[in-house]
C-alpha cells in the first residue's frame, strides 16, 4: 500500500494521466464522426466539435466553445437514465450554447455506480434542416422560423428507445434526409463512445479522482489566467469597434454595416468585456443569440498567447466577464434570425484584438477572415437534387514574430474539401486551385494569403455567397497595410465577367459557367519597409507577392533579370526607396482599415467612434 507521502508525490502524474485519459476520448469521439458522417460540411470539413463536461455542465475539455448540457439539466433534473439521449437545436432555448439552427447537438449523461458522473455531447453543422434555403442558412430571412426546424431540448432515446415519431419529423423537414440521418447518427455513436470512456476512467482511477480532476482543470484555467495572463495585460480600459458588412441583403434592413464595439477593462483580479455601443439586432440573419458565460469562453482564447499551454474551458468565467446589451446583434430577442451568425463571431474577436492593440500599443496579430463559404445547388445529370457546400479558407493575420497562415480556416481542426472529392461526387470541375498572389496585407511579417479557386459548374442551378470583408478589409496593425478583401467573380477574363456581392443567397448560373472565388488575406503586422529584403525576394520568387507590391509596399528594388527565379535585390537602390516612402506616405497607422473603409468614412457611409490612432514604434533597445 503507497503511503501518504508516495501518493501525494504521485497525486500531479494522475492528474495527467486522467487529463490525458479524457482529451483522447474527446479525440477518439470526433474520430468517430469523421468516420461515419455522410454530409460532407462534417465529414470533409470536420465542422463538428465533441466535449466532456462535469455533472454541473461545465465544460472540462478544450474545443467545446458552444452547446452546453445545461439545457437538458435544467429542463430534465432528476428524470435522467441509462440510455437516454436528448436532440435540441434551438437557439432561444440552448442557454447560448446554440446560435444557429443547422447545429443539431446530441447530449448524452455518463452513469457510474446509478449517478450521475459526467455529460458528453457532439454538435455539428448539418448540411440541411429545411428553412429558406438549401443548407438552413438563409442571409435574407427575418425572423428564425424562416431558417429551418426548431428542436427544443428533448428526449431522443428514453433507456434505450428511440422516439421514432420525433426521428422521422426531424428527417421529414431536411432537403436530404440521408444525409442528416448519417451525420445525427454519427453523433450518437460518438456519444456512446464518450460516455463509455468516461466510465471506464471512473472504473480504472475511481469517480473521486475522476471528479477531482474535473474541479482541478476548471481551477488550473482560472490560475492560467489569473497568475500568467492578468499581470501581463496593463490595468485600464480601452475601446475598440469593428464591423459586419450587410449591403443589400435584406430589403427590409436599412443598415449597411453593423457595428460591434467593446470596451476591455483590466483590473488586478479580472478581465471585463462590455459591448455597449453594439448595434441594436438587425433584421436580417447576422444576430448572434449567444450567452454572456459563453462570450467570455469565447473570448478567453485570445490570451493563449500569454500562455500558450493554457487549455481554455469553463474556468474562464472565474476571470473574464462580458456585459452583453439586451436586444443588440450579440442578444436579440426571439424570434430573431441568426443564421449567419458567423460574422459577428468572428468580428468580436477582431474586437477583442483591438482592445488588446489598444493596450499593447499595436503588438498584438492582425486581422483576419477565415471563414467564407459558397454553395451550389440544383439537379444532377441523373436528375437528383445536390448541395455542394464549401467553407473557404482564408490568409490569417500577421502577427509581432511571424506571417500570417495561408488559407486557413477558424474553425479548429478544420479541413479542406479535397477537389477530387469534390468533382468526383459534384457537378463541377476545378479550373484552377493556388494562393491568391498580393492578398496578404503587407507588412514587417505580412499577412497570410487566400485561395485563388476557379470552379466550372456542369449543370444549370444556383449559387450561394456567403463572406464578409468584400467591402471593409481585414485590417493591419502597428504600421501593417490592410489584407486584401473577398471578391466573388462570374465567368472571370471573358466578356461576360461580373463581379457578385460578398452575399447573396440567390445567384443563377449555367453550364459552362465559372464562378472565381478569392478569399482574403489576413493584416499585415509592422512597417513593410522594416521586412527582410531577402524575405520580400523569396516571395517574389514563390510568386506570393508581385515585383510592383515589392517596390511599391516594401521598397524592394531587384536587379533587372530576364529570369524571375534567380532574382537579385539591388540594395542601393532599395535603401533609396525605403528612405523616399515614409515621407509620401505619412504617419503610420495603428490600425489600417483599408482604402475602401476610409472612403466610406469621408462619404458618411460609415462612422467611427472610438480613434484608431496611429503608431508609434518603441525606442531601439540601449546598447
Amino acid at each position: 500500500m503507497a503511503t501518504t507521502e508516495t501518493r501525494t508525490e504521485l497525486e500531479p502524474i494522475l492528474f495527467e494521466i486522467v487529463e490525458g485519459a479524457l482529451e483522447s476520448a474527446r479525440r477518439e469521439m470526433e474520430a468517430q464522426v469523421d468516420r461515419t458522417a455522410r454530409s460532407t460540411i462534417i465529414r470533409e470539413q470536420h465542422d463538428h466539435r465533441a466535449g466532456i463536461f462535469d455533472r454541473r455542465g461545465q465544460s472540462v475539455t478544450a474545443l467545446s466553445f458552444a452547446a452546453t448540457p445545461t439545457p437538458i439539466i435544467s429542463r430534465f433534473g432528476n428524470d435522467t437514465h441509462e440510455g437516454d439521449v436528448f436532440i435540441f437545436n434551438d437557439c432561444y432555448k440552448s442557454d447560448g450554447g446554440i446560435t444557429h439552427l443547422p447545429d443539431i447537438c446530441i447530449t448524452v449523461p455518463c452513469f457510474f455506480d446509478g449517478e450521475i458522473v459526467a455529460w458528453v455531447q457532439v454538435f455539428g453543422n448539418v448540411n440541411d434542416i429545411g428553412g429558406d434555403t438549401p443548407g438552413s442558412v438563409p442571409l435574407a430571412a427575418f425572423e428564425i422560423f424562416q431558417e429551418g426546424i426548431m428542436i427544443p431540448p428533448v428526449k431522443f432515446y428514453e433507456q434505450g428507445k428511440r422516439n421514432e415519431p420525433l426521428y422521422e419529423t426531424i428527417l421529414n423537414n431536411s432537403r436530404f434526409p440521408e444525409d442528416l440521418k448519417g451525420d445525427v447518427d454519427a453523433f450518437i455513436n460518438a456519444c456512446s463512445i464518450g460516455a463509455n470512456r468516461v466510465v471506464e476512467i471512473c472504473e480504472r482511477y475511481g469517480r473521486e479522482v475522476v471528479e477531482n480532476t474535473f474541479e482541478a482543470l476548471l481551477a488550473r484555467c482560472a490560475r492560467d489566467l489569473r497568475e500568467v495572463v492578468l499581470p501581463m495585460v496593463p490595468n485600464g480600459s480601452y475601446e475598440f469597434e469593428d464591423f459586419c458588412e450587410y449591403d443589400g441583403v435584406q430589403p427590409l434592413e436599412p443598415r449597411k454595416y453593423i457595428r460591434l464595439k467593446a470596451t476591455m477593462t483590466k483590473t488586478a483580479d479580472e478581465l471585463v468585456f462590455d459591448f455597449t455601443g453594439t448595434e441594436s439586432q438587425i433584421m436580417g440573419s447576422l444576430n448572434w443569440p449567444g450567452s454572456e458565460t459563453y462570450y467570455a469562453k469565447f473570448m478567453g482564447t485570445l490570451f493563449k498567447g500569454f500562455a500558450p499551454d493554457m487549455v481554455i474551458n469553463d474556468g474562464v468565467n472565474d476571470v473574464i466577464r462580458c456585459v452583453v446589451p439586451e436586444g443588440s446583434i450579440l442578444s436579440p430577442k426571439f424570434p430573431a434570425a441568426c443564421s449567419w451568425r458567423t460574422y459577428p463571431l468572428l468580428r468580436i474577436v477582431d474586437v477583442g484584438l483591438g482592445c488588446l492593440g489598444k493596450a499593447f500599443g499595436g503588438f498584438v496579430p492582425a486581422s483576419a477572415e477565415t471563414i467564407s463559404s459558397y454553395g451550389l445547388h440544383g439537379f444532377d445529370r441523373d436528375g437528383e437534387f445536390f448541395l455542394l457546400r464549401e467553407v473557404t479558407g482564408a490568409g490569417g493575420q500577421g502577427r509581432p514574430f511571424a506571417d500570417g497562415a495561408d488559407t486557413v480556416d477558424a474553425a479548429p481542426e478544420a479541413k479542406n474539401m479535397p477537389g477530387e472529392f469534390a468533382e468526383a461526387f459534384f457537378p463541377v470541375r476545378l479550373r484552377r486551385l493556388g494562393l491568391r498572389r498580393d492578398s496578404g496585407g503587407p507588412g514587417t511579417f505580412r499577412g497570410g494569403l487566400g485561395y485563388w479557386k476557379d470552379i466550372e459548374i456542369l449543370i444549370a442551378g444556383t449559387v450561394i455567397l456567403h463572406a464578409d470583408r468584400a467591402t471593409l478589409q481585414p485590417w493591419g496593425v502597428a504600421g501593417g497595410k490592410a489584407g486584401a478583401p473577398t471578391v466573388w467573380m462570374l465567368n472571370p477574363e471573358t466578356p461576360g465577367e461580373r463581379v457578385l456581392p460578398g452575399k447573396s443567397d440567390r445567384i443563377a448560373v449555367e453550364p459552362g459557367d465559372v464562378l472565381r472565388v478569392l478569399s482574403p488575406g489576413g493584416g499585415g503586422w509592422g512597417d513593410p519597409l522594416n521586412r527582410d529584403p531577402e524575405a520580400v525576394r523569396t516571395d517574389v520568387v514563390r510568386d506570393l507577392v508581385s515585383v510592383e507590391s515589392a517596390a511599391d509596399d516594401y521598397g524592394v528594388v531587384f536587379v533587372a533579370t530576364s529570369d524571375p527565379y534567380r532574382l537579385e535585390v539591388d540594395e542601393n537602390a532599395t535603401t533609396a526607396r525605403r528612405e523616399r516612402i515614409p515621407a509620401a506616405r505619412g504617419p503610420l497607422k495603428l490600425y489600417d482599415r483599408g482604402a475602401r473603409f476610409y472612403e466610406l468614412l469621408e462619404q458618411g457611409e460609415i462612422t467611427l467612434t472610438t480613434e484608431d490612432g496611429e503608431f508609434v514604434p518603441p525606442p531601439p533597445p540601449e546598447e
